[in-house]
């Protein structure tokens, strides 16, 4: 999406480096709300992805990755999700000016963009009001585990 190559096509290579590094907000989020092993979880954002992106702040790093799914609940929508390491922190200026920009193109395609978040996930929580998602919605027994998680949108 840019000539720096910030984000790039997420392969196999990716998901096989990323999966054992993610934070362990992360890997709790995927556990409660699908019972699935992130590495499981981000091998079919992959599949079923529109399209999925690896953040790679520079050359050789990769510190995240995030897509979008479309939506089977809304026309016109899609599902945003992201994981990361905890060496996203060390680029989270960069991070943060850059997401809103890619949000922006994401948001011409999809009008609407949801997804839920585990409540205890709060840097995830914080990106998100930063981003201008807003949380519709407090579900307190989601997924497998029966977990409160936020459900969130942005139009």
């Amino acid at each position: 999406m840019d000539e720096d190559n910030y984000l790039v096509e997420t392969t196999m290579e990716d998901i096989d480096f990323l999966a054992p590094r993610l934070r362990q907000a992360d890997i709790q989020e995927c556990q409660a709300a699908s019972g699935m092993e992130p590495k499981e979880v981000l091998i079919e954002g992959l599949k079923a992805g529109h399209f999925t992106f690896t953040l790679t702040p520079r050359k050789g790093v990769r510190v995240g990755i995030w897509g979008v799914v479309k939506s089977p609940t809304y026309d016109n929508a899609g599902i945003i999700w992201m994981m990361a390491t905890e060496e996203l922190l060390e680029y989270q200026i960069k991070f943060l000016r850059r997401s809103r920009v890619y949000i922006e193109l994401v948001q011409k395609e999809f009008s609407i963009l949801h997804n839920v978040v585990d409540a205890r996930n709060e840097l995830h929580i914080k990106w998100l009001k930063f981003m201008g998602f807003k949380f519709i919605q407090r579900h307190e027994n989601f997924g497998v585990a029966k977990l409160p998680f936020y459900e969130f949108l942005r139009i």
